[in-house]
């Protein structure tokens, strides 16, 4: 018996040591990494905090945006200055249009992800979906590729639809 509790006090001090140096730390998991990422966009987004913004994405990411204000020729966008201005107009947008509400400070927009899932195809990649809405007849459908960077989880591609709901 007292073997035993000498080895049990000895296995607790060793973790506790581990812990205090912090060999041995607790891990979010890649959902929950994803998930902070995603909530980060958002808050982002809503506050249209541009710098907090453009860290959620890599270097060059690649979207299709629902908007013709954003996206006049609806075709994909995959290029930098193609990315910055599609999103920096969609920024100047939103912050004239809360202007016009009388808000002049973040946020500038309640956008609240509804029934967001995320999925993993493979161990560094990320699939994250969610619909908006719904908002004036329309529900909005957003997917999300996100991928895991030396920088941490980042998206990479970013899919916008809008479904009216209108019957045909």
């Amino acid at each position: 018996m007292k073997t035993l509790m000498c080895r049990t006090v000895t296995c607790r001090a060793l973790i506790g040591l581990l812990v205090a140096s912090g060999c041995l730390v607790a891990q979010p998991t890649q959902e929950a990494e994803v998930r902070s990422l995603m909530a980060d966009f958002i808050k982002a987004f809503n506050n249209l905090d541009w710098p907090a913004f453009r860290k959620c994405w890599v270097d060059h990411p690649v979207l299709f945006h629902p908007s013709v204000l954003q996206n006049p020729t609806g075709k994909r966008i995959d290029d930098l200055p193609g990315f910055e201005d599609s999103w920096r107009g969609q920024f100047d947008r939103t912050r004239e249009s809360a202007g016009q509400r009388g808000v002049t400070g973040p946020p500038f927009q309640n956008i609240v992800p509804k029934d967001l899932r995320v999925d993993f195809p493979g161990p560094n990649v990320a699939v994250v979906t969610f619909h908006l809405g719904p908002n004036n007849g329309f529900i909005g459908r957003r997917m999300f590729v996100v991928a895991k960077t030396a920088d941490g989880w980042k998206i990479t591609h970013l899919h916008a639809s809008n479904l009216s709901l209108a019957p045909n």
